[in-house]
């Protein structure tokens, strides 16, 4: 069973319950005290809480907003809590429990919410090639999603909106099988890269168990997965980190860091982690042939990866020049728009004098 935190959206708009505010100081819950009685709504006041039975907290979480009537500093310093008709508060309860400000903040990402709601993420692919032959040898799986008015939503703006709001739990686990589910429609049967983020998992045998389940359950053999740590410069907890990818790698799969080389935190983790796959920034390719600074970092990456018995994936790769280069010193792999950018359904490589000539 996966957990209720990946499982349950914080912001329903057809929930209704027993409302619960908690203020900082008496004079913000005078002011929304009064804020009610203005407006002719019922309430029951004790201590510093105020109760709003029967409430809906995305209508209340509106009206605040479109009255105006709270400032920022005043919206941090309430929190609010809305209960189950039956549910009693108790100490696991108040872990649901938001400052107004993050509410509303959470309101305004109603465009994801709307997405997690009705599992509206996909896929897009793009093919990563062997070095040697330039034949496909698997696909990364890059996450978008379509908003209701139609607009196409990024990564990048998907995971910020995400962080802001609490709710990377619930897009990183949704990313994944989206990313298995795509996979299975289109056919693929190379080698699949499924980025994650490693903070958005507490214990990997729980709640990797999803992920594991729908990959047997489409008939991914663990061999054709390989899993992919995304934002390998920002992470902290390296034992976390090393606890999830053993968990992959005893389940048979195989494990990537991404964005080695752009600063000096994943060099060190190659050593801790051993991962199968290393793949080397982009902004270490760009343009590599003809800048020794790029070069020196790409040799001493190839050079330990070839000690550790890692392999190295070229990403970013755009022009011909940079495919030379990081062949001859030892890419296994390589990846860019030199040969085909993410498109929904695993585009076709287009044709690179580099392989036709040999």
């Amino acid at each position: 069973m996966s957990c209720a935190r990946c499982q349950a959206l914080p912001l329903s708009p057809d929930e209704r319950g027993n409302l619960l505010l908690t203020f900082v100081v008496r004079e913000l819950m005078d002011k929304l005290v009064d804020f009610l009685g203005v407006r002719g709504l019922g309430y029951l006041a004790e201590e510093m809480v105020v109760t709003l039975p029967d409430a809906n907290l995305v209508e209340f979480l509106t009206l605040i907003r479109d009255s105006g009537s709270f400032n920022e500093l005043e919206c941090q310093g309430i929190s609010a809590l809305l209960l189950d008709p039956d549910e009693t508060l108790t100490f696991q309860a108040f872990t649901r429990a938001r400052t107004l400000a993050r509410w509303l903040g959470l309101l305004e990402a109603g465009a994801l919410l709307d997405i997690l709601d009705r599992k509206g993420f996909t896929a897009w692919f793009q093919p990563i090639l062997a070095s040697d032959t330039g034949a496909v040898v698997g696909y990364e799986s890059l996450l978008r999603a379509r908003a209701q008015d139609g607009v196409l939503m990024f990564p990048d703006e998907i995971f910020r909106m995400a962080t802001d709001n609490d709710l990377l739990f619930q897009v990183d686990r949704q990313a994944r099988e989206a990313a298995l589910r795509c996979a299975a429609a289109e056919g693929i049967r190379e080698r699949l890269f499924i980025n994650f983020v490693p903070t958005a998992i507490y214990d990997p045998v729980h709640c990797l168990r999803s992920t594991v389940g729908w990959a047997n359950q489409l008939g991914f053999e663990s061999d054709r997965i390989v899993f992919e740590v995304v934002e390998t410069e920002r992470i902290r907890d390296i034992d976390h980190l090393k606890n999830i990818l053993d968990f992959y790698r005893e389940a048979g799969y195989q494990v990537a860091l991404d964005d080695v080389g752009s600063g000096y935190a994943s060099l060190n983790l190659l050593a801790s982690l051993r991962p199968d796959i290393i793949k080397v920034d982009m902004e270490i390719i760009r343009g590599i042939q003809a800048d020794q600074r790029r070069q020196s970092v790409f040799r001493a990456l190839v050079g330990i990866a070839r000690d550790l018995d890692i392999q190295v994936l070229a990403e970013g790769v755009e022009t011909e020049d940079e495919l030379a280069y990081v062949v001859a010193e030892g890419a296994t792999m390589v990846q860019g728009y030199l040969f085909a950018r993410p498109a929904p359904h695993p585009p076709k490589p287009a044709p690179v004098a580099f392989w036709t000539s040999v």
